[in-house]
């Protein structure tokens, strides 16, 4: 587990559970999340009307096999105890290779990185940002990327 003070901007690596309001305690996903993935999913895509034919909602079901599996990660951010933020990453695949210098097999992706409304502008995305591309990095990937759409202003 890792607690990340975005105040700071720093994290570290921590045995204990316990936060405080301001500090995002970020872990790697479990099955029990499911629903809170889901639901924070639709409600971060929604109010950005974001939401898009060709960008298939999050399925926690695919989880382990699109991210984990794939030799990615998918990470959530708690506040006291509640799912308020979330991301993972994986090998870059798709269209999004022809836009890579580094070949395809060394650069990871950012993906759906999301913050729920009420607790975005407070630092919880750039602190999970900066956590998934440690994670990517410790895992081999030499470069790290992010695409979005313009109809999602606050990434």
């Amino acid at each position: 587990m890792i607690l990340l003070d975005p105040r700071r901007q720093a994290f570290t690596d921590a045995g204990q559970s316990h936060c405080v309001s301001s500090t995002l305690v970020v872990r790697r996903y479990r099955p029990a999340d499911a629903g809170r993935v889901r639901d924070l999913d639709a409600a971060t895509m929604e109010v950005t009307d974001a939401f898009a034919d060709s960008v298939p909602e999050t399925d926690p079901d695919c989880i382990p096999a699109e991210y984990t599996e794939a030799g990615g990660a998918f990470l959530v951010g708690e506040l006291e105890n509640r799912i308020v933020a979330m991301g993972a990453f994986r090998p870059v695949t798709g269209y999004t290779t022809t836009l890579v210098d580094e070949p395809a097999d060394a650069t990871a992706e950012i993906k759906r990185l999301r913050v729920a409304p009420a607790h975005q502008r407070r630092g919880h995305g750039g602190a999970l940002c900066a956590t998934l591309e440690a994670w990517a990095r410790k895992r081999g990937f030499a470069d790290v990327v992010l695409d979005t759409n313009p109809e999602q202003r606050s990434a």
